[in-house]
């Protein structure tokens, strides 16, 4: 009887792979910008102008796609090794509150924000693809 459920999953899946396409898609995007935007840059006069324009450009994003894999990778290894991440949520109770606190503001507004609308999105229209289907 599990044979009705492959099918939304399939789709749900289908959809969160195209909403991380999109997401690639639009890094890619993002790169050629800043390749023509170099190339205006170099041969405009006042290019200087621009310099930290140009920075806020190549840096946007890569600082949270590697906290949000390191996060996933922490709780894929908890699931390898549940003893040792006993250990280490252990050793997160000796630290100071405000440490804690500050890293789970960090992590919230990385994760929470940034990658939510990176995914989010897409999964939800999966869902609603498969619930119009339904009916």
């Amino acid at each position: 009887m599990a044979i009705p459920i492959i099918g939304p999953l399939i789709e749900i899946g289908n959809s969160i792979v195209g909403g991380i396409k999109d997401h690639f898609e639009a890094k890619r995007k993002i790169k050629e910008a800043v390749t023509e935007n170099k190339i205006r840059m170099a041969l405009s006069e006042q290019s200087h102008n621009q310099t930290w324009e140009m920075k806020q450009i190549e840096n946007s994003g890569w600082k949270d796609d590697i906290l949000f894999y390191a996060w996933i990778a922490f709780f894929a290894w908890t699931a390898y090794d549940p003893e040792q991440a006993r250990v280490v949520f252990e050793n997160w109770e000796i630290l100071p509150e405000w440490f804690l606190n500050v890293s789970g503001w960090i992590i919230g507004s990385v994760l929470g924000v940034k990658k939510l609308g990176d995914y989010l999105p897409p999964l939800i229209g999966g869902v609603k693809e498969v619930l119009k289907k339904k009916e």
